[in-house]
């Protein structure tokens, strides 16, 4: 949990707290791959858009082999500044 800094009181819309917000930061894909034999991952890619990783998993599965798994997760992207900011 971050520390809470007392802030000086501004005028203005100065008036809320910059928080850890999920929402603002921009998201990343990517798509694993789920051995049928060992059942361990392996990271096919990381993508910038929906559209781009379907597109992926859409020539993967050409050719499929036998039992394979695909995973597509979504990941937030946070900047060392923002992180620090919340100290």
């Amino acid at each position: 949990m971050a520390k809470s800094i007392p802030l000086p009181v501004t005028q203005g819309n100065d008036k809320y707290i910059k928080t850890f917000d999920a929402c603002d930061d921009p998201i990343v894909y990517t798509l694993v791959r789920v051995s049928p034999y060992t059942m361990e991952d392996m990271l096919l890619g990381v993508f910038d858009s929906k559209e781009s990783v379907m597109c992926r998993l859409a020539r993967i599965m050409d050719r499929p082999s036998n039992d394979e798994q695909f995973k597509i997760e979504t990941h937030n992207l946070r900047t060392l500044k923002q992180e620090e900011d919340l100290n």
